[in-house]
């Protein structure tokens, strides 16, 4: 069973997760390995799928901030493992993702790779129902504020006014395509995919 398809201890409780995770840090930036055992303990039971993060950057992530975390030997054999098989995405929500992960990142702040990881992270949390910051296994909008102010500082300044990151980014989208904004807080419910993404297969 390879590192992607097994699960440490308490994958199901995500305290016992972050806890794990965090009691295996790497000399790496506290805050975003904090910022990444949340989003790991939050989205890990659903697979890697939720993550929005493919093998290789999963794979490169877990080795910077959790060396060891996934050794073999590391926990005991037999503990629960959750469905890891990825679930590929619609077509159109694929589209939809892609959209928000470019916009993000053009407006990174420091040109670093864990940009492009949260970036993937955050459009494909933003597919979920819920709101963001809970979706992301965050302790609250503060912490989400304080994510994209370190790593999408422009994003930051531009949603001066503190709208719920979920329907600021979906409002820059309709923006950038010259499209009314909506008050859909994600882009399936609003009825103009289409227009937006173009024809489904």
């Amino acid at each position: 069973m390879g590192i992607l398809h097994t699960a440490p201890p308490g994958a199901g409780d995500a305290t016992l997760l972050y806890r794990w995770l965090t009691d295996r840090q790497g000399r790496c930036n506290v805050f975003d390995a904090h910022l990444f055992a949340c989003v790991l303990a939050r989205r890990w039971p659903a697979g890697p799928g939720a993550l929005g993060l493919d093998d290789p950057a999963l794979t490169h992530l877990l080795g910077k901030y959790f060396p060891g975390a996934f050794d073999p030997g590391a926990f005991e054999e037999g503990m629960p493992v959750p469905d890891c098989s990825p679930t590929p995405l619609p077509p159109l929500l694929r589209s939809e993702a892609d959209d928000i992960a470019a916009l993000l990142l053009a407006h990174r702040s420091l040109g670093i790779e864990e940009e492009e990881w949260l970036a993937a992270i955050i459009a494909r949390a933003m597919l979920d129902g819920g709101e963001l910051w809970r979706d992301l296994g965050l302790a609250g909008p503060s912490h989400l504020a304080a994510l994209m102010e370190r790593h999408f500082e422009s994003l930051a300044l531009l949603n001066a006014t503190g709208t719920r990151w979920k329907v600021f980014l979906y409002r820059l989208l309709c923006a950038r395509d010259g499209l009314i904004p909506c008050g859909a807080p994600v882009c399936r419910d609003c009825g103009a995919e289409a227009v937006c993404f173009g024809a489904g297969d």
